[in-house]
């Protein structure tokens, strides 16, 4: 499904020119003055957690970052920003020694954040396993859409308060019928603020039989 929806979306690119999506020069989707504005992290917050046993985020969520996933999610035809937003994530994953160390260490499977069935359907692909499909080509591991799923409809988490971030995720993910769990594995989101979402979807993973579980995100809110 992945593969045949970037298919559609490769020639949606065709139709619509790239541009800056900051500054709106034609050329590419991020221009080299607006990636400049670009911030790495280049952090590794140790667990527990919650049920994660750490945390890395790539970049901060500035200006130009906000506008790169909200165009990701919200703008299908520009397919090509999974790669540049991958290229971004990868550069930053790279460099970061304790998401090496956990990779090298634990080969871990790539578990991308799933959408509902609904939001599915109406978006035709999942931002987040965009991302994660990147991220496992480029340091070579298995990556699994299928052994987390989403269970019951959720609000938008950026409309609502921390506490309630917590309660609105709470009980929506579950594991794909006949998966078989990893033990390890790297939990892939665009957007961490609380991280009430790469919370719950660990805990559902270790609950399944998971041992170890590393959340990724591209950006962190802080």
């Amino acid at each position: 499904m992945l593969q045949f929806n970037n298919r559609i979306m490769s020639i949606l690119d065709l139709i619509f020119p790239k541009k800056c999506i900051n500054c709106r020069k034609f050329g590419e989707f991020l221009c080299p003055d607006c990636f400049s504005q670009i911030k790495y992290v280049e952090s590794f917050e140790a667990g527990p957690i919650g049920s994660l046993d750490g945390i890395v985020s790539v970049v901060t969520y500035n200006g130009v970052i906000k506008k790169l996933i909200r165009q990701l999610k919200y703008k299908p035809h520009l397919s090509g920003l999974g790669g540049t937003i991958s290229e971004i994530m990868n550069e930053g994953l790279a460099q970061n020694e304790g998401y090496y160390h956990f990779i090298k260490r634990f080969e871990p499977v790539i578990v991308p954040i799933p959408l509902s069935s609904r939001r599915y359907r109406e978006r035709g692909y999942n931002h987040a396993e965009i991302i994660a499909s990147y991220v496992a080509k480029y340091f070579t591991l298995e990556m699994s859409s299928k052994i987390l799923v989403r269970i019951r409809e959720t609000k938008p988490q950026y409309k609502l308060d921390r506490s309630e971030r917590f309660k609105n995720i709470r009980g929506a993910f579950g594991i794909g019928e006949n998966q078989e769990i990893p033990r390890s594995a790297v939990i892939v989101d665009d957007l961490a603020t609380t991280y009430a979402t790469l919370k719950e979807a660990a805990k559902v993973l270790k609950q399944a039989g998971s041992k170890r579980i590393l959340g990724v995100s591209f950006a962190r809110e802080l």
